[in-house]
């Protein structure tokens, strides 16, 4: 016999699930903001001399604090009132299950157990965490002030450091102390100088650069959707993101923003909604006159990053920079072909580039493309479900591009999804680092979530 609750536990039972979903909405929020923060707690400290101690010890980062909340609360929210959850395109959240199931399959014969384990839990909560945000984010203005403290706070630091090329003293939020004379620190050197690069509080300016870009693409398609009596202050807190893009002189950052605006603006001119489209260039318009002065100051920089002057081959750190991204794929491909079905295990990379290469000229660290990472640590079944991800949404836009309705959440989406797979190209922290991967599933999400309201025919804007 089935029982009835009474009225007044109900009451409290739906309160009390209310209470939690919005506790969830203020966790996700400060996720968004803690994000990039390079401050954690080193739960286990393992050491494998030379290979940087991040890649191989268990970390509870200062965000992770605010994801696993955000799961708690959303997943108290459900218990107290049950509701359908909705799984995303299915195109895109198989695959992700498949990775899933790869990582945690990888941990049976990893050469590091431990480690593999540690990576595959986050891939878990990160699949919650992608079903939260398809479930639970239902518009732009949802991120929109988190990503705006994210994004200013992290640029001002960034563009502090530059300034002064040196940390800020920090340390209590996890800066680096950075000197540019200093070996490992990350400099461009043109004419003799070593000039520091933007950190922020994140691990490297490539990593900086990355969170800025996926940030401010996300922020322009949030803005060309709303006016309010506050744009000024928007648009200054965008033109300081775009400053603090430019510092970190990090090239993948800097193309995967392009990219990423370029079809935003490409998908916003086709719609033919020229007042959207004049509100995106006008913003674009305005950071660009603040940044010439600083483009022009850092001129000569800039063009070693751009390869002025032969500069990726007659300038050492460029050649070493460069030079050092074919012989780590080479290797990813040696790994892999003889790991083919099994993997090294989820996160193991840089160990198991030691135990190949007892001696390698260049620093054990991931491959510097995503595909190649995936491929060695959970072997071909995991790199044919990534490839998946990262082909289907694309050919799902193209398939359906008459029938959906492409407002801002389904413009900004796309944009933010192209970068972050454009950086895998190029950068292997959307796959290893904590921040990145936040980003990565992050895009995922925004995008499965926008991509079925515009199937049916909505509008977030």
């Amino acid at each position: 016999m089935k029982m009835i609750k009474p009225v007044s536990r109900v009451r409290v039972e739906l309160d009390a699930a209310r209470w939690c979903e919005a506790l969830s909405q203020v966790c996700f929020a400060l996720t968004l903001i803690a994000l990039p923060l390079r401050f954690r707690l080193v739960l286990m400290h393992r050491e494998f001399p030379p290979i940087y101690a991040d890649y191989t010890d268990v970390l509870l980062f200062s965000s992770d604090w605010f994801f696993l909340g955000t799961l708690l609360f959303w997943g108290l929210s459900l218990a107290l009132r049950p509701r359908r959850i909705e799984l995303g395109p299915w195109f895109l959240t198989y695959p992700l299950m498949g990775v899933t199931v790869t990582g945690l399959l990888s941990v049976i014969k990893s050469i590091d157990p431990l480690l593999s384990t540690y990576h595959a839990g986050r891939l878990v909560l990160l699949l919650g965490f992608y079903l939260f945000v398809i479930n639970q984010i239902r518009s732009l203005s949802q991120l929109a002030l988190p990503l705006l403290v994210q994004v200013f706070i992290q640029a001002l630091v960034g563009i502090g450091q530059v300034l002064q090329q040196g940390d800020l003293g920090l340390q209590t939020l996890g800066e680096y102390e950075l000197d540019p004379d200093w070996n490992g620190v990350s400099v461009v050197f043109s004419s003799g100088v070593r000039l520091l690069r933007a950190y922020g509080l994140t691990d490297h300016p490539n990593l900086l650069g990355g969170i800025l870009a996926f940030g401010l693409i996300l922020l322009a398609a949030w803005y060309m959707s709303t006016r309010s009596r506050w744009d000024s202050i928007y648009a200054a807190f965008f033109t300081a993101g775009a400053l603090g893009l430019l510092v970190t002189f990090s090239r993948s950052a800097w193309l995967a923003f392009a990219a990423g605006s370029a079809l935003a603006a490409w998908l916003v001119w086709r719609k033919r909604d020229h007042g959207l489209l004049l509100r995106l260039l006008s913003l674009w318009a305005a950071s660009l006159i603040v940044l010439l002065p600083f483009v022009v100051a850092y001129a000569p920089v800039l063009g070693v990053r751009l390869n002025r002057g032969s500069s990726f081959a007659e300038n050492p750190q460029e050649m070493q920079s460069l030079g050092s991204r074919p012989l780590l794929n080479n290797a990813a491909n040696e790994i892999f072909a003889e790991n083919a079905v099994s993997g090294t295990g989820l996160g193991t990379f840089p160990l198991a580039l030691r135990g190949r290469y007892p001696v390698f000229p260049v620093d054990y660290q991931p491959a510097h493309f995503v595909l190649l990472d995936v491929a060695a640590e959970t072997g071909i079944f995991g790199a044919l479900f990534y490839a998946l991800l990262s082909a289907a949404p694309w050919l799902a836009l193209w398939l359906n591009r008459r029938r959906l309705h492409f407002g801002p959440a389904l413009v900004g989406a796309s944009g933010l999804l192209l970068a972050v797979t454009l950086v895998g190209f190029f950068d292997y922290y959307t796959w290893l680092l904590v921040p990145g991967r936040l980003w990565q599933w992050l895009a995922w999400g925004l995008w499965g979530m926008a991509y079925l309201s515009a199937l049916r025919g909505q509008s977030h804007a």
